[in-house]
């Protein structure tokens, strides 16, 4: 009975082992294809929420959850994966810019050399922010404007 067994499985082998590629492959695939679509999700949201809130402590949060979502995405385009990259950046730089802000708005009351200080480190992180943030848009095909006058 045993070597029955056995040989009827060398004979289906091939052929279970082909069927579990084919399949496995597909959705591989898929998921790689499903990550291109949703960093243009996470990339249009964090713009959308860039643009719309103007709490700097929730948007801080808010991009903290959107950098934790690209990070764990892989794209299957090089596109995709080059924007990934750029978006990653251009949130990063976005955060330092808010908190920045926010160091002026809290820190620097009656100090001018402090606030002149946290000022210029605001506007040069969210301009090089909004400008990765641009260029990651574009890297997908999708043109985004002026992000809070930057």
């Amino acid at each position: 009975m045993p070597i029955r067994l056995l040989t009827m499985l060398c004979r289906w082998a091939p052929w279970l082992l082909a069927l579990a590629l084919a399949a496995g492959c597909g959705s591989s695939a898929s998921l790689v294809a499903t990550d291109d679509v949703l960093i243009k999700q996470e990339l249009l949201g964090g713009v959308g929420r860039i643009r719309a809130m103007h709490d700097r402590h929730k948007l801080n949060a808010e991009l903290a959850r959107i950098l934790a979502r690209l990070g764990r995405m892989r794209g299957s385009a090089k596109a995709a994966r080059q924007a990934r990259v750029l978006a990653i950046q251009g949130f990063e730089l976005t955060m330092k810019g808010t908190r920045s802000q926010l160091d002026f708005s809290e820190n620097d009351s009656g100090e001018v050399a402090a606030a002149t200080r946290d000022a210029k480190r605001a506007d040069r992180y969210l301009t090089l922010g909004a400008n990765r943030l641009r260029a990651a848009g574009q890297a997908l095909g999708i043109q985004i404007g002026k992000l809070n006058q930057h």
